[in-house]
């Protein structure tokens, strides 16, 4: 083989091999841009629960089913959970209740790579339990070493 040809042979590798970071570094980036959901202590891409009473999980939206995902809202349908606490949180039962989901506001928490919704709207498919909100604002999950 002439060394012109294995100079070319080489430089075409070292091309090949050039273009796949920046081919990885894209891929990254758009995925950096797509709106996470704030889950008490994470941020989770559509979750099938989303835990609102971050304490005891006595409030949660479960089997969450998402028909869009975009870069300003998301929407889905699930349910709608609370403990009752009757007689008491520990010994109380769950009610449930059928409900729509738009996330929407979108802005990056701190320490964060990704944006996620900060605003949840509720819409009960049925009667709407006594104290279940019909909106809901998230807080970014706490830095390290914060509570």
């Amino acid at each position: 083989m002439s060394p012109v040809r294995n100079a070319l042979k080489i430089s075409v590798a070292l091309a090949c091999l050039a273009t796949v970071p920046s081919v990885a570094l894209a891929a990254t980036s758009s995925a950096s841009g797509t709106p996470f959901a704030i889950n008490c202590t994470k941020l989770q891409f559509k979750p099938k629960r989303i835990t609102i009473a971050c304490g005891d999980a006595g409030i949660f939206l479960g089997k969450l089913k998402w028909s869009t995902w975009g870069a300003s809202s998301a929407k889905g349908a699930g349910t709608y959970n609370q403990n009752d606490c009757t007689p008491d949180c520990a010994a109380g039962k769950f009610q449930s209740a059928l409900v729509n989901v738009t996330l929407s506001k979108v802005k990056t928490c701190p320490g964060q790579t990704h944006p996620a919704f900060k605003q949840a709207a509720l819409t009960y498919t049925g009667t709407r339990p006594k104290g279940a909100p019909a909106k809901l604002t998230f807080r970014c999950p706490a830095l390290p070493g914060e509570y």
